[in-house]
């Protein structure tokens, strides 16, 4: 019986193999899924929800977002299908949400090209395939791209807080010259981070301010030195029938002011035109109560 229990034993062995005390007998998977492969990041595509995205570019493709050209020879792949025209990842026609659905805190840094790539969903017409390519993937900008990337760029500038003021403080009076000053402009300047590879600047123009009573918008220049923007108005009528009260609960005009900026957009320090891409910024309206009052003149007969 124990000479049949050591073959037994023997056949086992020659047929498993030698086990190294200490290792488990592992069952390796065919292939390496998603999450151990190097070329795929766990995503959150939208709201909720969480996708494995291979960041890595196919092997026919040059490079992200380009015309897909070798050595000047012009596009290899075909751009005369709408609306898969946009631009050519190797032999690949393709079209890209341009700006990315995506906001940018929720692209994969750590694996960026290059600053002036961007993280969105294209899809391509692959040669031969009725399928489509579709993928979210890192594309550098095609010179079409760049109006939609200028609308993300003048988003990403963000106007200073400031306050009104006005002169004679507190209260003015019907006739008399009322001078409002705007505080907290900065040094006139405002620079918006990076949208791919454009980025956009504003240059304070002048200040916008209407007086509450009806009358014309006024416009005031830039006085940078002071950081701070004085204009004057003189009010004819009194404010007693007004609905809206300053801190005293004296009634009185909503005057407000906004700032605006003449917008340029640069590409490596290069200034770009944008077609169709605002090249002013207005900020939000922000004002103040304006009571004004009367003199009453004494009149003495003798």
């Amino acid at each position: 019986m124990s000479q049949v229990l050591v073959a037994a034993v023997a056949l086992l062995v020659g047929l498993l193999g030698s086990v190294v005390p200490g290792q488990a007998a592992v069952v390796r998977p065919a292939a390496a899924g998603p999450a151990s492969d190097p070329c795929y990041v766990l995503i959150q595509v939208s709201p909720g929800v969480f996708e494995y995205v291979n960041i890595c570019p196919d092997p026919d493709e040059d490079g992200g977002g380009g015309d897909g050209g070798e050595g000047g020879g012009g596009p290899r792949c075909d751009l005369t299908e709408e609306p898969y025209d946009e631009f050519c990842l190797g032999t690949k026609a393709c079209r890209a949400d341009i700006p990315s659905p995506l906001p940018e805190s929720e692209w994969p840094e750590a694996h960026r090209p290059s600053p002036d790539h961007i993280f969105t969903f294209v899809q391509c017409r692959v040669p031969g395939q009725d399928e489509l390519y579709e993928r979210w993937r890192w594309i550098e900008p095609y010179e079409g791209a760049l109006p939609g990337l200028g609308w993300q760029a003048l988003g990403r500038l963000q106007t200073p807080a400031f306050t009104m003021s006005f002169t004679p403080a507190g209260m003015t009076y019907v006739g008399a010259d009322t001078q409002y000053s705007i505080d907290g402009l900065g040094d006139g300047e405002i620079i918006g981070s990076v949208a791919g590879p454009l980025q956009a600047t504003g240059t304070l123009s002048h200040v916008e301010i209407d007086p509450g009573d009806g009358s014309e918008f006024l416009e005031c220049e830039p006085d940078l030195e002071e950081r701070s923007r004085g204009c004057e108005h003189v009010y004819l009528q009194m404010s007693h029938d007004q609905t809206t009260e300053d801190f005293e609960g004296r009634p009185g005009f909503a005057a407000q002011a906004r700032l605006v900026y003449d917008v340029t957009f640069t590409m490596g320090g290069v200034e770009v035109n944008l077609p169709g891409v605002p090249d002013t910024l207005e900020s939000p309206w922000n004002g103040t109560v304006v009571p004004v009052g009367e003199i009453q003149a004494l009149v003495r007969t003798r």
